[in-house]
């Protein structure tokens, strides 16, 4: 943990100002600030406010132009004159955001056409990818067989699965594995509270994981230098909780359309089409920021340099006008999330690949794996819009009709 808030009555001052910011702000009207107290299960009537305000909406209090139209986004995630820090190599204005841990900071080493450190690694190539899944598959099958009939399927195999997987491939040494696996746990609320501010124990924790997680990296991967471990930690937390997310939204979705989750039971290999697809209609990371590098304008509206943007992925997704068709395999063609630079794909890839190989082996061993209770959201959650819990049990009918959790 910084120096910097290490005293916990400086720290709670800085989140408690952002917070009552983002509710002043909701109080008179702004939809992106009610977005961001991220009270609701459902925020998308929020999102099409911000629709209706134009292609780009600009929110005063965080000072952020927020976009929700689909070309738009997609144009400025692929686009240059966009990255993560500022000119000066820090944040945007911190006074309006909460703070941020070592995983989310960006380096000022950063290489000048593209924004990614120069050599940073560990990129995921599309044979790690394969590797990835391969891995995934074999740690689901793994995790899975020591859970008993009833378990949560966040906290005991979403969470689980990617640190087991993640510590792996970034070659964390066995003895160390379950100290990994609790320290990027710890930072699981690390996306969402880069916009939200968590509650103090929560901030002073994810911090603390964040750093304990940054040390044991540079340890392991110290011929690599401060750099690689940073950019496997940025890996790290831009890929666990997205996966988790998306493994759960997937099984919630299957679970509430008719046929769905049997059909995926029939066919295993159609997980692939079942991630894409929840990717786009339930994305595990709904809000993607960016700083503008220059002054730029988007659909006629000034944006300075060092302005911050801030892109809506679920309603830019539901945007008609991107929209993919299907293809004759039953994809849908890359998402908008996690999508712009070498991190961000290397993120999309090995998140996928986890999602993919969670859900296969779902649906090959546990056909008959039903929701056992309601599943929880969490609050203050407005990038991922995770789960808190969700328990599930294995009826022992092997069927894969769905059951009904009110009825559970």
């Amino acid at each position: 943990m910084t120096t910097q808030w290490s005293t916990p009555s400086a720290l709670g001052r800085r989140l408690q100002r952002v917070r009552v910011g983002h509710w002043f702000a909701g109080n008179q009207g702004d939809p992106y600030a009610l977005i961001l107290r991220a009270l609701r299960d459902d925020p998308s009537p929020y999102e099409e406010e911000v629709r209706a305000r134009g292609p780009v909406f600009h929110s005063e209090v965080p000072d952020t132009w927020v976009i929700a139209d689909g070309a738009l986004a997609r144009s400025v995630l692929t686009d240059a004159r966009f990255g993560a820090p500022t000119r000066a190599g820090g944040r945007h204005r911190t006074g309006l955001f909460p703070p941020a841990g070592a995983e989310l900071a960006p380096d000022r080493a950063r290489d000048e056409h593209s924004g990614v450190p120069a050599g940073a690694g560990p990129a995921v190539s599309a044979q790690d990818e394969a590797a990835v899944e391969a891995l995934a598959e074999q740690a689901a099958r793994t995790l899975l067989g020591g859970l008993g009939a009833g378990f949560d399927l966040v906290t005991d195999f979403a969470r689980r699965l990617p640190a087991r997987v993640l510590a792996e491939f970034l070659g964390v040494p066995e003895a160390d594995h379950d100290r990994f696996e609790e320290l990027l746990t710890g930072c699981a609320r690390s996306l969402d509270s880069r916009l939200c501010p968590q509650t103090l124990d929560i901030t002073r924790a994810g911090l603390a994981a964040a750093a304990g997680l940054q040390e044991l990296l540079e340890r392991h991967l110290g011929d690599g230098g401060e750099r690689s471990a940073r950019a496997a930690l940025t890996l790290a937390v831009g890929v666990a909780e997205p996966s988790s997310v998306l493994i759960c939204n997937a099984f919630e979705t299957l679970g509430s359309a008719h046929g769905q989750w049997d059909a995926l039971c029939r066919n295993p290999e159609s997980a692939a089409a079942v991630v894409e697809e929840t990717w786009w209609r339930r994305p595990p990371v709904r809000v993607e920021s960016r700083i503008a590098r220059e002054d730029v304008e988007l659909a006629g509206v000034p944006v300075p340099a060092d302005g911050h943007v801030a892109i809506l992925v679920a309603a830019a997704q539901r945007d008609p006008a991107i929209a993919p068709a299907r293809a004759e395999d039953g994809t849908v063609g890359a998402p908008l999330g996690l999508l712009g630079d070498a991190h961000a794909t290397s993120a999309a890839r090995t998140a996928g690949a986890i999602s993919r190989a969670a859900l296969r082996v779902l649906a090959r061993e546990a056909p008959d794996l039903r929701p056992s209770g309601a599943a929880v959201r969490l609050r203050r959650a407005p990038v991922t819009l995770g789960h808190a819990r969700f328990p599930v049990a294995r009826t022992g009918t092997g069927s894969g009709a769905p059951t009904d959790p009110a009825a559970a």
